[in-house]
């Protein structure tokens, strides 16, 4: 059966090298949407907690009650307001309409749109939230921005800074003249993390680095940490002038032992149609169609490493490591090595 090996050793590095990098354990929110950009979430929030880590960010409340039990606080980024918010998490206000509709007394952190104009509170808007968060006795707890181009070599990140500390400033204006408690500021996501010189913020949101994935260097040193394995189906001769799979797309030219193995599109691999040299991690290329459940390849034993590494997959599909990681299904076991 096709399974997800995780490295722990590989995890718990990048782990310290992000908390070092941040300032401490204490100053790190770590992600874990969308079951953990792919890697299991029920498995790396434990380990995670083991390693010292308190504070977590989940795409929903589904994701929120699934590691509940592991982190002290969690935040939820994008909740779809429903009056039943619970004293157990933390909702991230992506609008002003959100902030009017969550139950009142619910925890909250502030999303500050700075230029990315996907979710967030305009500068100009926070008068106006927080005549709502008095009115509805919101508990003020955090504010944060998303940089929509940290891992890009232009002004927009420091653009973006320098709106957030407008924003900031505000905030901590409200909170000083009503005597609130002082909120956590957060912006560096893990481009960002890799980009600072100086911490700008009480905290910081890691996602991706975290599993070993550097968006336009390696100051950190990361270790990937996922790889993913296919079990053989079949082998056989594949005779010279014999074609396999859909379409006849690959034709030996020469007898070659193929194997199928138990992985395919609808496992969520990206699907390769046959064109082009995609290769396994021991440098075998797939032959021909990939098909929903397996594909074709030399015969290179019971068991082959598809990707240690989700970028050499990226670069052949044209997209992002994030793509190729979190559509690996669910129903792949996953398990931790050290």
């Amino acid at each position: 059966m096709s399974e997800i090996r995780l490295n722990k050793s590989a995890y718990t590095h990048n782990l310290t090298q992000i908390c070092n990098k941040a300032g401490g354990k204490e100053r790190v929110i770590l992600v874990l949407k969308d079951n953990a950009y792919g890697h299991g979430a029920l498995l790396i929030a434990p380990v995670a907690k083991e390693f010292g880590i308190k504070f977590c960010a989940v795409k929903n409340e589904k994701e929120a009650h699934e590691i509940g039990e592991f982190f002290d606080k969690i935040l939820i980024l994008s909740h779809i307001p429903n009056k039943n918010e619970s004293q157990n998490f933390i909702y991230g206000i992506n609008d002003i309409y959100a902030l009017n509709s969550v139950k009142d007394g619910t925890r909250i952190h502030l999303a500050i749109d700075t230029i990315m104009h996907r979710n967030g509170l305009c500068i100009d808007e926070l008068d106006s939230a927080f005549d709502v968060i008095l009115s509805k006795n919101l508990k003020l707890e955090g504010a944060y921005t998303h940089f929509r181009a940290s891992d890009e070599m232009n002004a927009d990140y420091f653009v973006q800074k320098q709106k957030f500390s407008e924003a900031k400033v505000k905030i901590l204006a409200f909170c000083d003249k009503f005597r609130l408690l002082k909120p956590i500021f957060h912006s560096h996501n893990s481009a960002g993390v890799e980009r600072f010189s100086d911490m700008s913020d009480d905290m910081v949101r890691v996602g991706i680095a975290q599993h070993g994935y550097a968006q336009f260097n390696d100051s950190l040193n990361l270790q990937p940490v996922l790889s993913l394995w296919a079990q053989r189906i079949s082998q056989r001769v594949l005779k010279a002038g014999q074609c396999v799979g859909y379409g006849a797309k690959f034709c030996a030219t020469s007898d070659i032992n193929i194997a199928t193995y138990d992985l395919g599109y609808g496992d969520g691999l990206l699907r390769y149609t046959g064109d082009g040299d995609l290769t396994l991690a021991n440098g075998k290329r797939l032959l021909g169609k990939m098909s929903m459940d397996s594909f074709s390849c030399e015969n290179c034993g019971e068991m082959v490493c598809v990707f240690d590494d989700a970028n050499v997959w990226a670069q052949f599909f044209n997209t992002i490591n994030y793509d190729v990681l979190t559509k690996l299904s669910p129903f792949i076991d996953r398990k931790w090595q050290s």
